[in-house]
């Protein structure tokens, strides 16, 4: 009896903490491959549970982990803890320059770049520092925490790669790159300010391939299922083989796009949003046009997925919901002043900073509209696979007493 009581202990702490991590959004676009999409489910219409002012123009999206709800108000070069249920602070550390720089969280640390030249790493938990690295040119560029380093670009300087363990500079590309690096297979993906794209490895920081469009990068890649997507400043997206290089599909968006691409892993089905206003869905395989949403106002943001939607936001401050599998809207919230921070969707709620530093968080319980019909499935409880787990080992310790 002992022996399965124990048994049953184990199975539900196993259960439930790679439940609740997956929950988190740690740094930009959710993952290392850029994804964006959240293993949270959510299901508009959304009502506000509380909001917050921050100061003025938040360009950094919030990200969350263990916990904490993590963000940067840019005019005070500050970089925020909050309680990610009330939206009270929990502490704050202050750079010497703007901090647009979405952060990053690891191993109970968080990393964030800023425009006075430096990457900081600080406990995540009480806001101290463990150590900067000067790269000696303003950071927009959000770092990536992958394969125990740290990798940033910088507005007109370099790419780094820099230890995460002791701060000390691994490697170096001699590129100014504003987009943020997306990681997978060992290999680091960016696209740089003088519109050459990199597959390098995170290692060595060897050149593996590259590609040269002669155009700016400014959106981040996205890497899923083999294949690497980004789209350059003059609307073309592109779809590469992430080992070879070689371009799988194109397709020419018609407009600029500073807004990087996401992904819906239950469909394959890659969204991106440009300054027409129009929210693009393809066929992620073949690059195939699903659908194109009616015009909204410039997207500049990148979108993130939850449950069968696309939440997005303009430049307008309109916060929106569209359908993946017809691209209608199902929802829209005015957040006030306009959005260049993408929104972060973490235990069913989810978090929207705007230029007038708002902080919103939203979610399905303080809605007050009658929701949308769907045919979106539940996402399944892993406190209920706990449940059906506890209720079988308890008939086997039965079983076994007769």
């Amino acid at each position: 009896m002992k022996k399965i009581m124990a048994i049953t202990a184990i199975l539900v702490v196993l259960m439930l903490v790679p439940a609740l991590a997956a929950a988190d959004w740690p740094q930009a676009k959710h993952d290392a491959g850029h994804s964006s999409a959240s293993d949270s489910a959510i299901v508009p219409p959304l009502g506000v549970q509380w909001q917050e002012s921050l100061g003025d123009h938040i360009v950094s999206s919030p990200v969350v982990s263990n916990g904490t709800l993590f963000v940067a108000n840019d005019d005070e070069n500050t970089l925020l803890a909050l309680d990610p249920l009330t939206g009270s602070r929990l502490w704050s550390f202050t750079a010497d320059g703007a901090i647009e720089s979405t952060p990053a969280v690891a191993n109970g640390s968080v990393v964030v770049g800023s425009y006075d030249g430096y990457l900081y790493r600080l406990d995540a938990s009480s806001g101290k520092q463990i150590w900067d690295y000067n790269t000696n040119s303003g950071i927009f560029s959000s770092p990536l925490i992958y394969e125990g380093k740290v990798f940033v670009g910088t507005d007109d300087g370099n790419f780094y790669a820099v230890d995460f363990n002791n701060g000390t500079s691994a490697w170096m590309l001699p590129h100014p790159t504003q987009s943020s690096p997306a990681g997978a297979y060992d290999k680091i993906y960016i696209g740089t300010v003088n519109g050459t794209f990199y597959c390098l490895d995170a290692a060595s920081g060897n050149i593996v391939w590259r590609y040269e469009n002669g155009d700016v990068f400014h959106a981040s890649p996205l890497v899923y299922n083999g294949t690497v997507y980004d789209a350059s400043r003059n609307g073309t997206l592109y779809a590469f083989d992430a080992e070879s290089g070689n371009v799988t599909w194109t397709y020419d968006l018609g407009y600029n796009v500073d807004s990087s691409p996401s992904i819906d892993p239950a469909t394959g089905t890659l969204f991106i949003g440009t300054y027409s206003g129009h929210v693009y869905a393809f066929d992620a395989a073949t690059g195939v046009v699903k659908w194109i949403s009616a015009p909204l106002s410039p997207i500049y943001p990148t979108m993130a997925v939850s449950g069968g939607y696309v939440y997005g936001a303009t430049e307008n401050g309109k916060l929106f919901a569209l359908d993946i599998a017809s691209g209608t809207s199902q929802w829209s919230y005015d957040v006030g002043d306009g959005a260049l921070a993408s929104p972060a969707i973490s235990n069913g709620t989810l978090y929207m900073a705007t230029m007038d530093g708002e902080l919103f968080a939203f979610n399905e319980q303080s809605a007050t509209a009658t929701p949308a019909p769907t045919s979106t499935p539940a996402a399944p409880s892993p406190f209920l696979d706990i449940i059906a787990c506890i209720a079988v080992l308890s008939a086997v310790c039965l079983a076994k007493r007769r």
